[in-house]
């Protein structure tokens, strides 16, 4: 007897496909255009899910898996999926995934379009598809999912339509850019997190810190930790210490009654000229500007 296989009708499931008139109306409009979902949904524990397409999807797919197991193969890549990860499928690529036979998968899934979907698809190594997602993100992530479907339960129109791709666009930017678990560009797997040792360094904006402690206290050799945290934050460890204490030294200037040569070393800097070369080339404007510059 062949194996039952299902690709939607699940008890519980939620699906919204955007009529292609419509879609094709609103995407006239600058702010869906250039990133859009064409069709969205949720999918409850899915048993015998399963999604063949040779050819591929004319669009980009996202499944966040929540609860239980399932498998994938995009053109050739073959893996398993498990909770708090998201899959991710280039448009064009043939592929195939399901749910798995013991404990399926419960799913939040998006296929998106628009120009500037190539800009997340080009964020993986070539070859991965799996991006984790931190725990700590989880529920904002379950959240954009729910409004972002939740926006078409009484109906399309172009306002829910531009609503839907505002909410596909900060999920994307969590997923990539707000995740601590996934850093764009590093092999999954080799993803570091460094939010402890960056919390160290804020402990320690007197300037004390030396590079050998920052990669001691996480727990690396000197090289070791400068290449992986550099991959993670486009800069270097020392760089990115003075810009939180340049950082520090704005927060002061914002909030206290303070001359440049007393903000200077509250954060460790005995030489206010020199400071003041540091915060000059950080922010773009001398210390005595960004005083006198209106925020807000």
């Amino acid at each position: 007897m062949d194996k039952l296989r299902i690709e939607d009708g699940f008890p519980g499931q939620i699906m919204h496909v955007i009529p292609k008139p419509l879609l094709a109306e609103a995407v006239k409009h600058v702010l869906v255009g250039e990133l859009y979902p064409s069709h969205i949904g949720w999918f409850p524990p899915a048993h015998h899910h399963y999604i063949v397409r040779p050819h591929g999807a004319d669009q980009n797919i996202m499944i966040y898996c929540i609860k239980g197991h399932g498998w994938f193969d995009i053109d050739g890549n073959q893996g398993e999926m498990k909770p708090d990860q998201a899959l991710l499928i280039p448009k064009n690529s043939p592929h195939s995934y399901g749910a798995a036979d013991i404990n399926p998968w419960s799913i939040h899934w998006v296929h998106f379009a628009g120009e500037d979907s190539a800009c997340y698809t080009s964020l993986l190594p070539h070859g991965e598809h799996v991006i984790p997602v931190s725990r700590s993100i989880r529920e904002k992530a379950e959240q954009l999912f729910r409004e972002c479907h939740g926006t078409f339960t009484n109906g399309f129109t172009n306002t829910r339509i531009l609503f839907a791709a505002q909410a596909l666009r900060h999920l994307l930017a969590l997923f990539f850019y707000g995740n601590p678990a996934f850093s764009p560009g590093t092999p999954t797997g080799s993803h570091r997190s460094f939010s402890t040792t960056i919390e160290f360094m804020r402990e320690h904006l007197d300037g004390n810190l030396k590079l050998e402690d920052m990669a001691r206290h996480a727990g690396f050799s000197v090289a070791r930790f400068s290449s992986l945290f550099r991959a993670q934050t486009g800069f270097s460890p020392v760089e990115y210490y003075i810009r939180l204490r340049i950082q520090a030294a704005c927060r002061l200037m914002d909030t206290m009654a303070l001359n440049i040569s007393e903000t200077a070393n509250r954060i460790g800097y005995d030489d206010p000229y020199y400071f003041s070369r540091i915060f000059s080339k950080i922010m773009g404007m001398p210390p005595t500007a960004y005083r006198k510059a209106k925020k807000g």
